[in-house]
């Protein structure tokens, strides 16, 4: 006997096969929205915290930036600070006529000769006569301020008075050292210097002696011929700027 399938049975299993399928797709479906969803939410955490740590390195960045003009603004204005205030001790200790403090403030190149009374006075007495030479010296060092290099030896003839540099963490002056070139009658003329015989011989006709160094200031300058009587010849100059080399002539009234 032949079994009858009935038409119905078969159109139920097949349906019910789609439904399987579909509810598999579907169900696929939302699961790879989930996914998809579940990327996206972590794409926007991720980029959220790039912008976090990127706006945290920008104010690390500008913090530093800010400390290093603070602290170079800082010590700028020490040490412009520092420095306005060297050159009014200096200038109140030359004023007082402070050798002792003059001694700590003043720096001679090689130490040709010591920083005391007798090599100060000749300056004493230039700026005691002259006060408005501190103002030659303050346009000096405003002059050395704004120039990187002001004077580099051979070069100019014309050098500052008083160079301010740093020597052992602290301002010091290192004053221009002059120099004399006496012309003379005679070649064994004697010269005097402040009262002060120098040493030295003159050189052949034009008979010049060339004296020095000495610091800035006013000098008397005389020559006297030993074992006649005559007129003394005296000049008096002032070394305070201008050339290193200072001549004077005293073959002439």
């Amino acid at each position: 006997m032949k079994q009858h399938v009935s038409t119905n049975e078969n159109v139920e299993g097949a349906n019910s096969t789609e439904i399987k399928k579909t509810g598999n797709g579907a169900a696929m479906l939302a699961r790879y929205e989930q996914k998809k969803q579940a990327r996206l939410v972590a794409q926007k955490r991720r980029q959220k915290y790039y912008r976090i740590i990127r706006r945290i390195g920008f104010a690390i960045i500008a913090i530093w930036i800010i400390g290093e003009l603070i602290l170079n603004g800082y010590s700028l204005l020490k040490n412009t600070a520092g420095r306005e205030i060297a050159i009014m001790r200096l200038e109140q200790a030359l004023k007082r006529k402070d050798v002792a403090a003059l001694q700590t403030y003043i720096r001679i190149p090689g130490e040709a000769f010591p920083v005391n009374e007798t090599t100060l006075q000749p300056l004493f007495l230039y700026l005691e006569k002259h006060p408005q030479a501190y103002e030659t010296l303050e346009r000096d060092f405003e002059k050395q301020q704004k120039m990187k290099h002001v004077y580099i030896k051979g070069l100019t003839s014309k050098p500052p008075i008083f160079t301010i540099k740093v020597y052992e963490n602290r301002y010091v002056f290192e004053p221009t050292l002059y120099f004399l070139k006496i012309r003379l009658d005679e070649a064994d003329s004697q010269v005097m210097i402040n009262g002060k015989k120098v040493r030295g011989e003159a050189t052949k006709d034009p008979f010049v002696k060339k004296v020095g160094p000495y610091l800035p200031g006013t000098y008397t300058i005389t020559s006297v011929k030993d074992g006649e009587k005559r007129k003394e010849r005296t000049k008096q100059v002032t070394l305070f700027g201008g050339a290193r080399v200072y001549e004077v002539d005293l073959t002439k009234e």
